[in-house]
């Protein structure tokens, strides 16, 4: 795979402890990169454990940081001396938000400070995941199961992809980044199939069959050389990780 900064191995990757994040580093660290990644709380384990029992933060080739992304001078700090930066650090919460600038600071504010530190320490490329917020239409979500369609993806095909954009010369632009686009009832018949020794709940019929479905959804980055994984392995590999964790039995 030609790369755009062929000898550049030292970056960055904002929000390094999170679900995607993670990934992204064991991706970088195992192609030989050295990685900056950014927490919260340093001294959180909940957020740095797993970073830190890796081989590569003992041997300095993982350096972790502590950043806040409304503050300049600690994403200054953090990306000095890196030639990428990959951007996933911004709010994520369940809950009620009752201070919408809690949520906004951080995800705008805190990208365009980002972005413009980058370009003040002349990284070459910036990679920004966005938020799910920038699709979901104003108002919410108004579906119904009978008309409810989703995108899945494996995070670890995820993860790749943004590797993949970055090392590719010309992967400019906007990237959909999801194995297909199906019906809710599409996921829950394969987990039924798969699963026949459990009780699943029946899922309304679709009220617009093959309308919205697509195997397809990322063709940019297929045509990349992106090979996604399939949904019913994403469904095994997220029931044997919840197995293992405990959360199923």
């Amino acid at each position: 795979m030609a790369s755009k900064h062929i000898g550049d191995k030292t970056v960055c990757v904002t929000g390094g402890s999170g679900f995607i994040g993670a990934w992204i580093v064991r991706l970088l660290l195992d192609r030989g990169y050295t990685v900056h990644a950014t927490v919260k709380n340093l001294y959180d384990e909940n957020e740095t454990k797993h970073l830190q029992d890796l081989e590569e933060h003992k041997s300095q080739r993982l350096r972790l940081f502590q950043i806040d992304l409304l503050d300049y001078d600690s994403i200054v700090k953090t990306i000095t001396g890196v030639t990428g930066v990959f951007h996933l650090a911004s709010p994520c919460t369940v809950d009620k938000v009752h201070d919408p600038e809690e949520v906004l600071g951080p995800a705008i504010k805190g990208t365009n400070n980002v972005l413009v530190a980058a370009k003040e320490l002349g990284v070459k490329c910036v990679v920004i995941t966005s938020s799910i917020s920038a699709i979901v239409p104003k108002g919410g979500c108004t579906e119904t199961y009978e008309d409810f369609f989703m995108g899945s993806v494996h995070v670890k095909d995820v993860a790749l992809a943004h590797l993949l954009v970055y090392e590719n010369p010309s992967a400019t632009g906007r990237h959909l980044c999801v194995e297909a686009i199906s019906h809710y009832g599409d996921f829950a018949a394969k987990v039924a199939e798969l699963y026949p020794e459990h009780q699943f709940p029946s899922i309304p019929r679709d009220t617009q069959p093959g309308l919205l479905r697509s195997k397809e959804g990322a063709k940019k980055l297929m045509d990349l050389g992106l090979q996604f994984t399939s949904m019913e392995q994403i469904i095994k590999d997220s029931v044997e990780s919840l197995k293992g964790k405990g959360f199923l039995s």
